[in-house]
C-alpha cells in the first residue's frame, strides 16, 4: 500500500482505493495494448519520444506518465521513463489487466443495461476477442504454460488440435517443443488474425494452420480423426453454459471422433472455495463468466463430467493461476 492508500484506509474512505485501482489498471492495460509498456519495462521511453508524437497524443501520454509516477509505478531515469520496482511487480501480471480491461471492459461497463434487461451480453455488448486472447496468452505464459508442458512430457502425439486457440501461442509452443503438427480453431476473427501472424513469425506455416470456426461444432472441425492431442484452454466452461448434459454430449461426441488413446489437455479455473478468506481472482473470474451466463466446476465436477463423456482422468494439477487447474485425460471409449 502507498502512504496515500494507508491514510485513506485509516480515514475509512475505501472507495478511493477502488477508484485508484480502476484507473491504474485501465492505464497500464492501455499502455500494453498500445505497445508502449515494453518501452517502460525496458526503460527506453524517452522524453524526446513522447514529444515527438502528435500534439494530442503527446499530451495524453505525458499526463499518463505523470499519473503513473504519482502512483509510484513509474520513475524518471535520466532522460527516460522506467517502471519502479513496484511497477515491475505489478506488470508481471499485466496479462490479467489486459484480459479484464481490454477483453471485458465494455460489457462490464454496461452491466446496468444487462441488469435492467434492456440489453444482453453478446448480442449488444460483447467481449473483445483479441484482447481476451492476448491477455489469456500473457497470463498463461507464466502461470499455466510451464505446468502444462510438464504434463505433456512423456505423452506421444503427432498432431495437436487447439480448440479455442486464441492467438495460438500455446499451440505453437507445443508443436515446436514436441515436433508435432497442429491445427488451431477459434471463432474470433481478431484472434485468428493474431494467430496467423504468430504462425508466420514462428516459421511454422508448413505444419501449423489456423481455422476460423466454432469450437463447439465438432462436425466442422478438421483432422479430429488424426489427432492424438486436443487442447481446450478455458473453453469447456463455455460449453457448460448450455447445461451439464450439453457438456457431456460434447465430450462424448469428441471422444467418438478421436482415435483410441488420444489425450485431452484442459485448463480451467475453479470457483472460489467455500469459506476461503478473500480469494484472489476467482470471484472476479466467476462474475465475468456469470455475465456470459456461464458457470464453473471444481476439479471433482470436471472429473465426473469427463468420465460420463468417455474420458479417463490421468492427472489433475493446480497451476499458478489463482484457482487454476490442469487436467490431462485419455479417451477410453
Amino acid at each position: 500500500m502507498t502512504a496515500d492508500t494507508e491514510r485513506r484506509a485509516e480515514a475509512g474512505r475505501r472507495a478511493f482505493d477502488l477508484f485508484e485501482g480502476y484507473a491504474v489498471s485501465s492505464v497500464l492495460a492501455a499502455f500494453e495494448m498500445a505497445d508502449l509498456l515494453p518501452d517502460l519495462e525496458n526503460g527506453t521511453l524517452t522524453r524526446a519520444a513522447v514529444k515527438g508524437r502528435g500534439r494530442d497524443e503527446a499530451a495524453l501520454l505525458g499526463a499518463s506518465l505523470r499519473y503513473l509516477t504519482q502512483r509510484g509505478l513509474v520513475e524518471e531515469s535520466g532522460d527516460a521513463f522506467a517502471l519502479t520496482a513496484y511497477g515491475r511487480d505489478v506488470c508481471q501480471d499485466k496479462g490479467y489487466l489486459v484480459w479484464l480491461v481490454g477483453g471485458y471492459g465494455e460489457p462490464l461497463r454496461r452491466m446496468d443495461a444487462f441488469l435492467s434487461g434492456d440489453k444482453r451480453y453478446g448480442a449488444d455488448y460483447p467481449r473483445d476477442g483479441r484482447w481476451v486472447a492476448d491477455g489469456a496468452a500473457m497470463l498463461g505464459r507464466k502461470d499455466v504454460v510451464p505446468h502444462a508442458l510438464r504434463l505433456l512430457d512423456g505423452v506421444e502425439f503427432g498432431h495437436a488440435l487447439d480448440l479455442g486457440c486464441g492467438n495460438a501461442k500455446f499451440l505453437l509452443t507445443v508443436c515446436s517443443r514436441f515436433g508435432a503438427s497442429g491445427t488451431g480453431v477459434d471463432i474470433s476473427p481478431e484472434a485468428c488474425a493474431e494467430a496467423d501472424k504468430a504462425v508466420r513469425e514462428a516459421g511454422l506455416a508448413d505444419r501449423v494452420r489456423v481455422v476460423r470456426g466454432d469450437a463447439g461444432d465438432l462436425s466442422a472441425i478438421p483432422s479430429l480423426g488424426d489427432t492424438q492431442l486436443v487442447i481446450t484452454f478455458f473453453l469447456l466452461h463455455e460449453i457448460l453454459a448450455q447445461g451439464r448434459d450439453a457438456l457431456v454430449a460434447y465430450l462424448s461426441d469428441l471422444a467418438g471422433r478421436l482415435p483410441e488413446g488420444a489425450r485431452l489437455l484442459i485448463a480451467e479455473v475453479q470457483p472460489p472455495a467455500a469459506g476461503e478468506d478473500r480469494p484472489r481472482f476467482t470471484p472476479e473470474f466467476t462474475l465475468v463468466h456469470a455475465l456470459m451466463r456461464q458457470t464453473l466446476l471444481d476439479s471433482k465436477g470436471w472429473s465426473e463430467a469427463l468420465a460420463d463423456g468417455g474420458f479417463t482422468v490421468r492427472e489433475v494439477l493446480e497451476d499458478d493461476m489463482p484457482g487454476g487447474i490442469l487436467i490431462l485425460a485419455e479417451r477410453t471409449r
